[in-house]
């Protein structure tokens, strides 16, 4: 275990003290969530940069820093779902992508190659990142915004562009995998 593989350790468990947070539910709790929630995202490009930076780049931590960012990432929706701020249609399809990239990469090295992530998955990371992030933040400020916008409409648009980015993610991943077991079989 080193620096990077302790991030990706704490961002798997910064999900349940979100949950927490989200579930108790006042101002202030939404506001410390937030908090929690920047100092998740901050490790996740925090842990890469060091591994690779000080070659600190180990077989661990490309396995446990993919599961930490789906682990911290679907807690955050499921406290979403838990307090009624998204479709548990949104969640299964944020879940079955993270599922399915998954165990394309294990099916990837079975057949002998790995599946490096693709600007799809970065595109998703960042975006379901901003998502959960503003509609924490247009919760948590609502009484401020109230007279400008409708926090529950907002959001459900913040989260759905989260959702299609997902199954973008999602389908290109996929066709990643099939395209490099097409090359695999023509070599």
């Amino acid at each position: 275990m080193n620096l990077p593989n302790w991030l990706s350790v704490f961002r798997s468990g910064a999900g349940f003290i979100v949950i927490y947070l989200l579930l108790a539910g006042t101002q202030t709790d939404l506001i410390a969530a937030i908090v929690v929630m920047m100092i998740a995202e901050i490790s996740d490009m925090a842990d890469g940069h060091i591994a690779r930076r000080y070659g600190q780049v180990t077989k661990l931590g490309m396995i446990i820093d993919p599961m930490s960012d789906s682990l911290y990432r679907a807690m955050v929706f499921i406290g979403f779902l838990g307090i009624g701020w998204i479709s548990v249609w949104f969640v299964a399809i944020i879940i079955t992508r993270d599922i399915i990239v998954s165990y394309l990469r294990i099916f990837a090295q079975q057949q002998g190659f790995t599946m490096a992530a693709r600007t799809s998955g970065k595109i998703k990371a960042i975006v379901q990142a901003c998502a959960q992030v503003w509609t924490v933040g247009l919760y948590a400020l609502s009484g401020f915004f109230s007279q400008y916008m409708d926090t529950v409409e907002v959001s459900f648009w913040l989260l759905a562009t989260a959702t299609a980015v997902t199954a973008w993610s999602g389908i290109d991943y996929a066709l990643g995998y099939i395209q490099s077991m097409r090359q695999g079989q023509t070599k």
